[in-house]
Parts: C-alpha cells; sequence; structure tokens
C-alpha cells in the first residue's frame, strides 16, 4: 500500500474506486465498505484508494470534544485496517482550516476527479464531506454521468440486532461493555503506550505490571475495571490482564492503566511501546483489607483470563 500525506505525492493514476471519510472508530459499517471497495477494484481493475485526514477533522472544527478523549481508531490503527483489507493508495490530508472551508464540488473536482480518477465512489448512508458536510449521495450522483463513475452507497449494518455506529462504539466503552464494542468494531480495541515506570509493588507480590501511557493523548480509555487482553511487545503476542483505574487498595492513583503479562521470563519493558489488546471485561475495581486480599483476587482474574483465552480461540469478527 502507497501512503500519501501530500496530493504531490500521489502516484498517477488511470482509474480508481474510491471511499473518503474520517473513519474514527473504524468499524463494522466502515468494513463493508472496504469490502465493497476490493470487489469493484478486482472487477474492473481499478486502483483502490482511501482518502482520510490527520488530525480528525474534529481535533479543528470541535476541539471541545477531544478534551473528553474523543477518538477511537489512532492513524496506525486505521493504517494497519486499510493495508488488511486490500486498499492499494491511502491519502491522508492534513485537516485545517483551509481544508475545512473548500466547496464540496470543488473537493470533488480539484482532488477527487482531478487525482484519482474515480471509476467508483463507494461511501456510507450518512456520508457528507466539504464545507460545512454539504457534500453527500447527491451531490456526488449529480456530478456522476459527467465525470463517468457510479456511485455506490452502504447501507447502516446491525451486529446481533444493534446499529452499528460510532457514538453508539463510544458508549459501550465508556459503560463496562467491550465485549459488545469489539464486536460493532469487528476487530479488538486497542491502546498503545510508553511503558513507564512504576513502584513497583506488583512485582513484590508475584504480579508485575506495566504502567501505561497512552500515546494518543485523545484516544477514548476504556472505562475503570480489570479486563483479559492480549499485549503486542515489539512483534511478540502475548497474554495478560489490564487494572485500567484508581488503584483503591494501594494508594488513589488516578486514571491509571497497569498491565500484567504473562510470561515466565522477566521483561525490560520501561521506556517501550506496548499495545494492549482488551478482549473481555472481568470485573470493576474493589477495595481489599489488605495487600494478601488483593493478591488471592488477582489469582482468580488471572485464572478466569486463562479460561477466557481457551474459550474464544479462534472466535472470529465481521474483520
Amino acid at each position: 500500500m502507497v501512503v500519501c500525506k501530500r496530493l504531490i505525492d500521489v502516484p498517477e493514476i488511470n482509474q480508481s474506486v474510491l471511499t473518503i471519510g474520517s473513519f474514527d472508530g473504524i468499524h463494522c459499517g466502515h468494513l463493508e465498505i472496504l469490502k465493497k471497495m476490493e470487489t469493484l477494484a478486482s472487477k474492473n481493475n481499478s486502483t483502490s484508494v482511501v482518502l482520510t485526514f490527520d488530525p480528525h477533522p474534529k481535533a479543528v472544527l470541535r476541539p471541545d470534544l477531544l478534551e473528553y478523549r474523543h477518538l477511537i481508531t489512532t492513524l496506525d490503527k486505521k493504517i494497519e485496517i486499510f493495508e488488511a483489507h486490500g486498499i492499494d493508495c491511502l491519502l491522508i490530508l492534513p485537516f485545517d482550516e483551509h481544508l475545512a472551508n473548500i466547496e464540496a464540488n470543488d473537493f470533488l473536482g480539484d482532488i477527487i476527479i482531478k487525482y484519482f480518477k474515480p471509476h467508483d465512489i463507494v461511501v456510507g448512508y450518512d456520508h457528507h464531506f466539504g464545507h460545512n458536510r454539504i457534500g453527500g449521495i447527491d451531490l456526488l450522483n449529480s456530478y456522476s454521468m459527467e465525470n463517468l463513475y457510479d456511485v455506490h452507497q452502504i447501507n447502516q449494518i446491525a451486529v446481533d440486532g444493534i446499529p452499528v455506529s460510532s457514538s453508539r462504539i463510544r458508549g459501550e466503552l465508556a459503560c463496562e461493555n467491550i465485549g459488545q464494542a469489539n464486536r460493532l468494531l469487528g476487530w479488538n480495541y486497542e491502546l498503545k503506550g510508553i511503558v513507564e515506570k512504576g513502584d513497583g509493588l506488583g512485582k513484590t507480590i508475584g504480579y508485575p505490571t506495566a504502567n501505561i501511557k497512552p500515546i494518543e493523548t485523545h484516544q477514548i480509555v476504556p472505562s475503570n475495571g480489570v479486563y483479559n487482553v492480549d499485549v503486542i511487545v515489539e512483534g511478540s503476542l502475548l497474554s495478560g490482564m489490564c487494572n485500567i483505574g484508581n488503584r483503591p487498595t494501594v494508594n488513589g492513583t488516578n486514571n491509571r492503566v497497569e498491565v500484567n503479562i504473562f510470561s515466565r521470563e522477566i521483561l525490560d519493558l520501561y521506556s517501550k511501546e506496548i499495545t494492549v489488546v482488551f478482549k473481555e471485561y472481568l470485573r470493576n475495581e474493589k477495595t481489599f483489607s489488605s495487600i494478601d486480599k488483593l493478591k488471592l483476587q488477582l489469582g482468580k482474574d488471572k485464572k478466569r483470563c486463562l479460561e477466557l483465552n481457551r474459550m474464544i480461540k479462534g472466535e472470529k469478527t465481521c474483520q
């Protein structure tokens, strides 16, 4: 996949199948768009193109939202998903006030038509683009005949009877329902961060933890509690459990993300980048009357994680 961050870097494209969007919270609905693009690209021998933005448009248009950790999908994760679905070219346009003020018809003609020569444009049911989000299905259709492209609209889909949307996923992440969030996403929610030095208490009770500082400051951290997770460390996938919250039994530290990795090896993780992959919510935070009782509970949590891992092995998602 060719990744471009400027229009002048876009390679010569004779014919494309294209989609455009911010793709925050790439979920099962977005994955249907990518699947449709794969089919059309193969059928028409077209270059598949995704046009997206960084930073997220809300960082410019609604910065107040980002103060509350609003983002679901990091740019790195978007790139990973696009590549996994066979996208040939990804253009990441820097989003600023200038781009926000481009009229939709100018964006269509001066960028989409000029650089990508679409044979097909694939969008979701609620797609809008351009200044004040004026561009949509009707505008795309109105220019389709003179520019010789077809418009394909992907309808909203439902998972387990629940309509899929980014706002719904944000709600699930906030209310201890990581399993449902993952089903709506079509992949397991991830939080990437740098390991910082902690107080070493976990090591003294047999459960050493890596303390994580999220890299993307605007990304949602799941609700407080204990989770069954996988951890990606330098390309290796390891099992573990994660606590998010205030450590009430120890010192009440706020909004802390700690991961205990199930490994017999002594891992030196300080200052390294790791990815926490959330699979299941285990329980809420509890205050224990002693460190021994906390240790006993951690043993139960680990046992439950290992049981769940055996149960969910091979489970499929819509991705």
